[in-house]
This record gives structure tokens, C-alpha cells and sequence, in this order.
């Protein structure tokens, strides 16, 4: 038999501590999902300010062997512009691994959570331009600790007037604010805010996205993610294509001031960025792009329509780096879509060595297949069909690899990352 590998239970997103909030969108399902290796015991917890009726829906106690998905209720949705104090804490006895899930029908969005060792003070906002006045593009904030000092800047793509508790706020502008521990802050715009940098005096987390958008054509769907602060971004990524002849705009945004390369195909491009800006490039459903820079970048794949069924619709993930890849994952896949899919970026050299919940991967499951250079070593980018439910991927030797999560069904889409920080 085999020999698997033990997973690290310090390393990627796994921990013991979370705090999670879910923003604005529209009427869908609050889906919480955690895996451990071992009998675990979870608690969440809320503010003791938070009205009493949606505190006793929320706190609870937990105890489950492998897997569970918890469902909160609504209400812990939040509103614009007000401090609200609808964050969740949960704490474990043992390392977990948390999924947040926002499904309704005909729109979801999904982020991979990050335990509270891996937050920090510094993120960037990532969102879309919203294709109507009446969506929005957003972010987000939960603190942890009580006086918390958070400075906003804004980047606008473009220069509109954002009114926020009686003051006018342009591209540029900085606006401040002080929050407790629990309290949580949202903001929204009717044009992207991607680039728009978040400083604190002490651990945050920060989320973003757009409640709704359908990216120039298909339908609208929710935009969610949780934000990896910028010391545990990577510098090198490979993003894999979608299914179901779903193209993808790629969004690579710059930490700092950096020269960015960029292959699809055989075709090389190069650009100068400067820190906080981003720009976009489009891949097909059988092309890859491999993206190398010399400082930190961020890279986001928006998942399109499907150009021949009415599979998919507009989905966000933040894409892991190759400094990323970890050896093991063990996650839900949520239920209720039409297809799952797992996405394997690895070298090619070991790709013979992954497994899929301790089996070899069977060749009518692979979707799609390709190879990409970086560098001097090659990658394998394979695209596969799994089922719902708990998976746990690994590999037989140790090799790190990249591994995302997709699902589809009518007119509605969801991705997120097995890992999204440094290890």
C-alpha cells in the first residue's frame, strides 16, 4: 500500500481560529463548510452587542469527525456604510479548514476563509466595474481587536463621487475610521474599486468583490473573496482555463512597483506596472497562462458564459502561486451543481504521483490537459470531474501542487482556491 503524505496542519489556510463575515448580495444561503482530520469540537461566536434573536441563531457548538456544513441565517448579511457588528469567530479545538459558500438560485460566490495567523494590516481590494448603476462593486472589513485604526485610499477606474457619512470622497482620498473587536465595515461604489489599498493598526480580515455582475454578458452573479494580505502574496502563478467553454479575464494587480511577464501559448508578453495598478488579459477554455513577476502580484480569474449552453455564468477565484501549492487539501465540494470540477496545477514530472481521496485519477475524468514552461520546468494543468461532498487531494511523494474548485449550473457559477497565502 502506499504510503500518503501526512498533511502539515499549520501550512496554506488551515488553523484554529477564523473570523468570517458574508457581504451584501441577494437572497442567498449563508453556507459555512469545514473539514478536519481528526473529531473536532467548533464553536462560533458573536458580539455580546449583536440583537439577541440573531445571536441565538448564529452561536452555537459544534462537534463533527470529518466534515460539516453549518448554515447561517440571512440576517448577518451586511449593509453599507454602518458599523455593524456581524462578524463570526470560530475557534477549534483541532486545524480546519473553512469554506464560506453564498448559493442562491441563479447566483454564488465562495472564498476559501483564512485563519487569524495568517491575517495582517495591508490588503488590496479586487472587484469588477459594475455593468449597471444599480449593482455595486464592495469590501469589506471584521476586526479583531477593540480600537482598531483603519485607513481606506481609494483607487476608482473611474473618478465618481462616493458620499460616506457626509463626506465626499474621490480617487485618491483616504478616509479613516476606528472599530472594535467584532465590528465590521462595509463599502460600496458604483465603479471598481480594485487597487484601493486597506491599512490597520492591528490584524484585520478583508473581503471584496461585487454584490452582483455579469462581467459584459451572461448572467449576474455574486463576486466573493476573502483577501490574502499583501505579505503572503505570491509573485509567480499559473492559471488554468475554464470548463464548458467558459472563458476568463485574468486580473493581475501589482503590490508594488513591478516588471510583469506573461505567456499564452507560446506568445510572450511583458508590462511595467506600477504599485496598485492592475490590468487584464483573457485566456480561452483551452489555453493557460503562466505569469511571472520580480515583485508581489495578485491574480484573480473571472470565469465567463459558456458560449454554447447556459452553463456557468460570471464566477471569481483568487488564484494560487506556485509558493502557494501545498501537498495536501481537504475540502467540500458544495452540493447542488450541475458539474464539479477540480483544477491541478503540478509539474508534469509528478503528476503521476497525485491521488484523489487515496485513488489514481481516472483519464474519463480529466476535462482537459495541457503543459505550460516555467522556466526551465514544466507544468502539467489538468481540469477534472469530481463528485460533491468531502475530497481530499493529495501526492504519494510530497509534490506541492495548486488546486482549485469550480461548479456550474443554470446561469450560475461559484470558484474558489484550495489556498490562497503563503505557506
Amino acid at each position: 500500500m502506499e504510503k500518503l503524505t501526512t498533511p502539515n496542519p499549520m501550512s496554506g489556510s488551515r488553523g484554529r481560529r477564523f473570523i468570517i463575515l458574508f457581504m451584501d448580495n441577494y437572497e442567498t444561503t449563508n453556507n459555512v463548510y469545514m473539514t478536519s482530520e481528526k473529531g473536532v469540537q467548533v464553536s462560533f461566536t458573536t458580539s455580546p452587542r449583536l440583537e439577541v434573536s440573531l445571536k441565538s441563531q448564529v452561536d452555537r457548538n459544534v462537534t463533527f469527525l470529518s466534515s460539516v456544513r453549518i448554515i447561517l441565517p440571512r440576517e448577518v448579511k451586511l449593509k453599507s456604510f454602518q458599523k455593524e457588528v456581524k462578524s463570526v469567530l470560530i475557534e477549534a479545538s483541532e486545524d480546519v479548514s473553512v469554506i464560506s459558500h453564498d448559493d442562491s438560485v441563479m447566483s454564488a460566490g465562495s472564498t476559501k476563509n483564512i485563519p487569524l495567523h495568517k491575517l495582517s494590516n495591508k490588503y488590496l481590494v479586487i472587484s469588477t466595474e459594475p455593468y449597471q448603476n444599480y449593482y455595486k462593486s464592495q469590501f469589506a472589513v471584521s476586526v479583531i481587536e477593540d480600537k482598531t485604526a483603519v485607513k481606506v485610499t481609494f483607487k476608482m477606474k473611474r473618478n465618481l463621487t462616493l458620499n460616506i457619512e457626509g463626506n465626499t470622497y474621490y480617487n485618491g482620498d483616504v478616509f479613516h475610521l476606528t472599530l472594535d473587536a467584532f465590528e465590521t465595515y462595509q463599502i460600496q461604489h458604483t465603479t471598481d474599486l480594485t487597487g484601493t489599498l486597506i491599512e490597520s493598526s492591528a490584524p484585520i480580515a478583508a473581503f471584496s468583490g461585487n454584490d452582483c455582475n455579469d462581467l459584459g454578458n451572461g448572467g449576474c452573479d455574486f463576486f466573493f473573496e476573502q483577501l490574502p494580505p499583501t505579505d503572503r502574496v505570491d509573485s509567480t502563478y499559473i492559471v488554468p482555463p475554464n470548463s464548458d467553454v467558459r472563458d476568463t479575464i485574468i486580473r493581475i494587480t501589482a503590490v508594488e512597483n513591478a516588471n510583469i511577464a506573461y505567456m499564452i501559448g507560446t506568445v510572450t508578453h511583458t508590462r511595467y506596472m506600477y504599485k496598485s495598478d492592475s490590468f487584464d488579459t483573457k485566456i480561452s477554455s483551452s489555453q493557460i497562462c503562466f505569469i511571472e513577476s520580480k515583485a508581489p502580484i495578485l491574480v484573480t480569474a473571472f470565469g465567463l458564459n459558456s458560449k454554447n449552453s447556459s452553463l456557468g455564468d460570471p464566477s471569481m477565484t483568487i488564484v494560487p502561486g506556485l509558493n502557494q501549492y501545498l501537498d495536501y487539501y481537504k475540502i467540500v465540494v458544495p452540493a447542488g451543481y450541475y458539474r464539479s470540477y477540480m483544477y491541478i496545477m503540478m509539474k508534469n514530472s509528478a503528476k503521476d504521483s497525485f491521488r484523489i481521496n487515496n485513488t489514481t485519477i481516472s483519464m474519463d475524468d480529466v476535462v482537459f490537459e495541457g503543459n505550460v514552461s516555467a522556466g526551465k520546468v514544466t507544468y502539467n494543468v489538468r481540469l477534472l470531474r469530481v463528485m460533491e461532498g468531502e475530497v481530499t487531494a493529495t501526492t504519494v511523494n510530497g509534490e506541492r501542487f495548486g488546486l482549485m474548485i469550480a461548479g456550474v449550473a443554470y446561469s450560475e457559477a461559484y470558484g474558489f482556491s484550495g489556498n490562497s497565502v503563503l505557506p
